[in-house]
């Protein structure tokens, strides 16, 4: 029983320690509630199945395949594992998951992407949603080869870009200037003529094709050809 304490305690400090290095990358403006790094850190350390520590353990060999893959610190590691606060709620789930483990490297060239074309014009980001559960994403009426169900995709919001007509303008252009050959995704969730939709500035990005759409998850509300 001592060693399992002894572990736990070495296993909190580190990922604490990472999340605080995580924090000083970038300061999230969802910094309380459920899907916080505090509530990350409980989750993390909650007793689950048979190995009190695993999900722990599990984070610590994530973030060190980050590291290999020379991605780490793009954006916190932790919130890679957000579900998402709104569907968790409404779905009954837990408000983090762990991507399955042959499904890791997956999100490494949309984090490439984030890091050479989107945060240099964007700014800091906040993923709000990372790897969706099939469960989650059935709850939700996701599409049925949602690139989240393979952890290729993410969804982020700016931390510091309050002007959201100026900002989706700012990612339709990037994606143009990035071409084909960047394989970008872009969900940009806006409605010119209608601002009060998505007032959180949500948008999607995943490296799995180049395509554009809109609100309505189709090619016919991509807002990018209303804003120059």
């Amino acid at each position: 029983m001592w060693r399992v304490m002894v572990l736990l305690f070495g296993l909190f400090t580190l990922a604490t320690a990472s999340l605080a290095g995580d924090g000083d990358v970038q300061r999230s403006p969802n910094d309380t509630g459920p899907s916080s790094a505090g509530a990350f850190n409980r989750w993390a350390f909650t007793y689950a199945g048979d190995d009190p520590g695993w999900r722990a353990k599990e984070y610590a060999a994530f973030q060190g395949m980050l590291q290999s893959e020379g991605v780490a610190g793009i954006v916190p590691a932790w919130q890679l594992w957000r579900v998402d606060a709104q569907y968790a709620s409404r779905c009954g789930e837990e408000y983090f998951a762990i991507p399955p483990k042959d499904q890791w490297r997956d999100i490494v060239p949309t984090l490439r992407l984030l890091r050479d074309e989107v945060i240099p014009v964007t700014g800091p980001l906040e993923v709000v949603s990372g790897w969706r559960s099939p469960a989650i994403n059935t709850c939700v009426n996701g599409a049925s080869r949602s690139r989240h169900l393979e952890f290729k995709a993410l969804d982020l919001v700016s931390a510091n870009r309050p002007d959201r007509r100026k900002l989706y303008a700012d990612l339709c252009a990037l994606q143009r200037a990035a071409g084909s050959k960047s394989a970008m995704g872009l969900g940009a969730y806006f409605d010119p003529s209608d601002m009060s939709r998505n007032t959180e500035g949500r948008f999607h990005i995943d490296a799995s094709g180049y395509r554009t759409w809109g609100f309505d998850y189709t090619a016919r509300t991509n807002p990018c050809p209303k804003l120059g």
